[in-house]
């Protein structure tokens, strides 16, 4: 029976020249491939680029970078960059011969200007007599903000007007009110479930759909859900006629309990979107944060306490505070920060607005279902939507080096410019509402008109009732003014 597969003493010989081929071929390759590695170390070795990179240098500079070979023939040099909005190519000087006492043959001078944030690369080409590239080399550029300083000005300024903002709350508050948060904190509670439970989800959604391929984007998106909630968020309840108490009460809890439910979140997702970073939370932030928040309101409240006068004065300055906060943002804190609008698209610039949206909807839907007060919808739907990006930039720019930070805090500021949008769309339509019903009693006083008949319809009862008391004894004492015992006396 015939065998298949089976190679007899015969038919060997004749295999051998192919096996001998085959190892001859592979013998063959494996030398070609250590001589293109020689030559591609020979290459690096014949040419050097000082500096080896530039890396964070500020724009709206310009820098030399000077090649050196040891090449025998360097005829002509090219210079070319990744991304020209970053960095370009001012200059690409002469090749020039090394004298004869240097260790090398030709060099050479490239001019680069810096031009914007963000990183970019310099390929770098050296040409023989041939035309033939024999050389070539990357350079690696990262550049980074000129007016930083502005940035930080801004900030200070900010704070500042927050402070004063907050002594006005403090003083504004109706502790009565405080009160009865505290004994039943059904708000508060929803607020946070809305805060640090769907928010953070709905970022995570939003980045990993918006940036698929940007983990950077999704990170800093994802931060920017899990903030605490944000001072401005009290401002807003103001003018649309929320509860500003429970407002106050909602961001000083969640600004409490960010140095659990960040770090928590973080280590949850974060995790997910960038497997390779080493997060780190700044406490002390978020330290400051709850104090610059309870300080000046606690202020407030002893003024309330002690100087009821001037308690008085601040409650009228509100409202105008409040407009020249945000009016301040959006003025001097845009050309503070002018550098991230030519970072945004409409992928960021949706995703922006989405957030936001998606959380004032989540807070009106949950406390709608519980059948909560109007006013404290209010509070609770904005404080779920504005958060403290503040406190997701700072994460971002400890964590990741510049511009890195910066650049990925583009994404946070992009909530930031988007987050108002609704909030003044519905002001507005509120003001003209108010404006159109003008003859008719407000809010305030129509609470005051029915306290006060409330009052009235309570005096009046008890005026009833003491009558009633009144006829009553009467009738069994025989009183003057009971006709029937007068004729009863009468009769006997």
């Amino acid at each position: 029976m015939k065998m298949y597969g089976h190679c007899d003493g015969a038919s060997f010989p004749r295999l051998l020249p192919l096996l001998l081929a085959l190892v001859s071929a592979a013998l063959t390759a494996q030398v070609f491939d250590q001589e293109a590695e020689a030559k591609e170390d020979e290459r690096r070795e014949t040419g050097v680029v000082e500096p080896t990179a530039l890396m964070q240098v500020m724009e709206g500079t310009q820098h030399t970078l000077t090649w050196y070979s040891s090449l025998p023939s360097v005829a002509n040099v090219t210079a070319t960059v990744e991304d020209e909005v970053v960095a370009a190519v001012v200059e690409v000087g002469e090749v020039l011969p090394g004298a004869p006492t240097d260790n090398f043959t030709y060099y050479g001078n490239i001019t680069i200007s810096a031009l914007f944030i963000g990183y970019n690369k310099l390929h770098l080409s050296l040409y023989d007599d041939r035309h033939l590239v024999v050389w070539e080399r990357a350079v690696d550029i990262s550049v980074v903000l000129s007016y930083q300083h502005l940035a930080d000005l801004f900030t200070l300024l900010v704070g500042i007007l927050i402070i004063v903002f907050y002594i006005n709350m403090g003083a504004t508050i109706n502790l009565e009110v405080v009160k009865n948060i505290i004994t039943r904190p059904v708000g508060p509670v929803v607020g946070l479930i809305c805060q640090y439970l769907f928010m953070p989800l709905i970022a995570f959604g939003v980045g990993w759909l918006t940036f698929p391929e940007n983990p950077l984007g999704q990170l800093g998106f994802f931060l920017a859900g899990c903030c605490p909630g944000g001072g401005a968020s009290n401002l807003w309840t103001h003018l649309l006629g929320g509860s500003l108490d429970l407002s106050v009460m909602m961001t000083f809890v969640s600004s409490v309990l960010a140095f659990v439910m960040v770090p928590m979140w973080v280590l949850l997702l974060g995790r997910v979107i960038m497997r390779e970073v080493q997060f780190v939370i700044p406490y002390w932030n978020i330290a400051g944060l709850v104090l610059s928040l309870s300080i000046p309101c606690c202020l407030g409240i002893l003024i309330q306490r002690f100087f009821p006068r001037v308690a008085k004065g601040l409650r009228c300055l509100l409202t105008p505070l409040a407009l020249i906060v945000i009016i301040f943002t959006f003025t001097f804190g845009v050309y503070a920060n002018r550098y991230v609008f030519s970072l945004f698209d409409v992928k960021s610039l949706a995703a922006g607005l989405a957030l936001p949206s998606l959380g004032y909807l989540c807070g009106m839907a949950l406390a709608s279902m519980l059948r909560l007060p109007r006013r404290d919808t209010i509070a609770i739907s904005i404080e779920t939507g504005i958060q403290n990006l503040g406190v997701a930039i700072v994460i971002l720019r400890i964590t990741l080096e510049k511009p890195a930070g910066d650049l990925t805090s583009a994404l946070p500021a992009a909530v930031v410019v988007m987050t108002p949008l609704p909030l003044l769309t519905a002001l507005i339509i509120y003001r003209i509402y108010l404006c159109c019903h003008s003859d008719k009693p407000t809010e305030p006083q129509l609470s005051a008109t029915k306290a006060e008949e409330s009052n009235q319809t309570e005096s009046k009862k008890q005026e009833e009732s003491r009558d009633s008391v009144l006829n009553h004894q009467a009738t069994h004492s025989g009183g003057v003014d009971n006709p029937a015992i007068d004729l009863k006396e009468e009769a006997v």
